[in-house]
C-alpha cells in the first residue's frame, strides 16, 4: 500500500477545540469489514461537535477519532467489503 503515513485528530475526552490532539503513525492493512482511505477532505459535523462535549445521544467512548463526513480514495479493502460506484 502506497501511503504517506497516518495523521489523525484524536478526541481524548470532553474538550474544547484546544483539547484535540494530533497523532501520527503507520497505516495498517484493512481488516475484515474495513476500508483504508486516503482522505482528501473532511468536515466537522454537528454530531461531532456534540461528541467532543460528551452530549451526543450515541456517544462513542473516549478516546476516539471523529470523522463522520469525508471524501477520499479507497486504497485497500478488507475481507467482506464490496465497493460500489
Amino acid at each position: 500500500m502506497n501511503t504517506e503515513g497516518l495523521v489523525e485528530v484524536v478526541l481524548p475526552g470532553k474538550a474544547e477545540l484546544e483539547g484535540l490532539r494530533i497523532r501520527h503513525g503507520d497505516v495498517s492493512a484493512a481488516g475484515p469489514g474495513q476500508v483504508v482511505i486516503r482522505m482528501a477532505a473532511t468536515g466537522v459535523s454537528f454530531a461531532e461537535q456534540q461528541m467532543r462535549r460528551g452530549r451526543y445521544y450515541d456517544q462513542p467512548a473516549f478516546l476516539f477519532v471523529p470523522g463522520y463526513d469525508l471524501a477520499g480514495t479507497a486504497l485497500a479493502t478488507g475481507e467482506g467489503v464490496v465497493l460500489t460506484p
